[in-house]
């Protein structure tokens, strides 16, 4: 089971369209994924217009394992509770050992047998998303064109190495994905030269290209496969999801 946090400190990137939509791809490919979302704003859930009795929040505070909702073949959600989530973020700071708790209470998702688990992040560096990067062991960073996406990747490595020392683990970077790419903006290209000079072949050779119908599929709680299958968007996630295969 590989255990990725999909994070960045930087808004606006794309973190929860690459989770849905590359975990759909993934799944696509009779791989079985999980989504856990980490983030109080909980946009995985409202991207499919889910909401469940039990949440993430639930998980941590009480305990209830009744939180995997299915969503498609192959792809199961755990909403976060939205503003509840920071009760349980209040539960984790009762104790020195809270930042291991997330993964204490999550363990139980090892008996699902999935290939891969995504962690869905938000931008603020919370005790909620060091918690959930304690469990994770792989972190994928999503960036766009503009500097401060690039600072906020980095920001974000540093995290994860001071909880890689914490906790006596290793997080790896899993890979740096550019999206809303542009190929024809000096940003675009720029911040390509710039990611890959910086970070070599961790920077995937996939681009997300800017396309509409990523949005429109969050508004039709679609994923881009079913909303718009022929899109640039559909085909940049197949092509990530294959990338991601081929090197496993």
């Amino acid at each position: 089971m590989k255990k990725i946090a999909i994070a960045t400190s930087k808004g606006g990137v794309g973190k929860t369209t690459t989770a849905i939509n590359l975990a759909a791809g993934l799944a696509h490919k009779g791989k079985k994924v999980l989504i856990i979302d980490c983030d109080p704003q909980g946009n995985v859930g409202g991207h499919f217009n889910i909401s469940s009795e039990h949440t993430l929040s639930d998980l941590l505070t009480e305990g209830h394992q009744d939180v995997i909702i299915e969503v498609r073949k192959n792809l199961d959600i755990i909403t976060s509770g939205r503003k509840r989530l920071y009760d349980a973020q209040r539960e984790l700071t009762k104790d020195d050992f809270g930042i291991f708790k997330f993964g204490e209470r999550i363990s139980f998702i090892l008996g699902y047998k999935y290939d891969l688990v995504f962690c869905d992040f938000s931008p603020t560096d919370t005790l909620i998303n060091r918690a959930a990067l304690m469990f994770c062991d792989n972190l994928l960073l999503p960036i766009s064109p503009g500097i401060d996406s690039i600072m906020g990747a980095d920001r974000y490595i540093d995290v994860a190495m001071d909880i890689s020392v914490r906790g006596n683990k290793v997080i790896d970077i899993f890979g740096v994905l550019i999206n809303l790419y542009e190929k024809q903006t000096n940003i675009s290209r720029e911040i390509d030269r710039v990611s890959r000079e910086k970070w070599g072949p961790k920077v995937f050779q996939t681009r997300i290209r800017k396309n509409v119908a990523l949005g429109e599929a969050r508004i039709e709680n679609q994923t881009i496969f079913e909303y718009s299958p022929q899109s640039n968007g559909a085909k940049d996630f197949t092509a990530l999801a294959a990338e991601i295969l081929n090197a496993s």
